[in-house]
C-alpha cells in the first residue's frame, strides 16, 4: 500500500504544478492585452485632441498654416517628408496624458481641387457650365502622435486620425 501512495501523490502534485503554471501564464498574457488595449485607448485619445486643436487653428486661420500637397496615388500623410518640421503643424508645449511625450504633428492637405459641384455652386460660367465658388475651401487635417516602444523593432508606436473641413472663406 504504501508503495502505491508515494507515485499517486507524485502524480497529483504534477498536476497542479502544471494548472499553477498555466494559470500563470494566462493571467501574464491577459495583462499584457490589457496594458496594450489601455495604450491603444490613450494613444487615440491624444491622436484625436491633436487633430481637434489643429482643426481649431486651420478654421481660425485657413490661410497661415503650412499647407502641403498630395497626389490621386499618394495621399500627403504618407509621404515622410510631410512631416518634418518645415511641412507640418507642430502641436507644442502640450502634455497629451500624463507620462507621454508623443510628439504630436499634423499634415494639412489643401484638397480644395477635390470639391464637386453642386457644393459651393455659383452660377454659370463663361462656357456655360456651372462654376465652383472659390471661397470654399477643403482640407484634409492628419494628426500623428508618436511614442517610445522600446518592445517594438522600430522603437515607435505611432496612431493617426484624420478629418476633412470645407470652409467658406472671405
Amino acid at each position: 500500500m504504501i508503495g502505491v501512495v508515494l507515485p499517486v501523490v507524485l502524480v497529483i502534485l504534477t498536476v497542479l504544478t502544471g494548472l499553477v503554471v498555466t494559470q500563470v501564464r494566462r493571467g501574464t498574457t491577459d495583462e499584457r492585452l490589457a496594458a496594450n488595449a489601455r495604450e491603444s485607448v490613450l494613444l487615440d485619445g491624444a491622436a484625436q485632441t491633436v487633430l481637434r486643436i489643429c482643426e481649431d487653428v486651420v478654421t481660425r486661420t485657413p490661410f497661415n498654416i503650412v499647407n502641403v500637397g498630395g497626389t490621386a496615388t499618394t495621399p500627403a500623410w504618407r509621404v515622410a517628408g510631410n512631416w518634418t518640421d518645415a511641412n507640418s503643424f507642430n502641436v507644442t508645449g502640450m502634455n497629451l496624458v500624463a507620462g507621454m511625450s508623443g510628439d504630436p504633428a499634423c499634415v494639412v492637405e489643401d484638397a480644395t481641387g477635390e470639391l464637386q459641384l453642386p457644393f459651393g455652386r455659383s452660377g454659370i460660367g463663361e462656357a456655360g457650365g456651372i462654376t465652383m465658388d472659390p471661397r470654399w475651401r477643403k482640407y484634409r487635417i492628419t494628426a500623428r502622435i508618436r511614442i517610445d516602444a522600446p518592445d517594438l523593432p522600430g522603437g515607435v508606436r505611432e496612431m493617426m486620425s484624420q478629418s476633412e473641413l470645407r470652409l467658406y472663406t472671405n
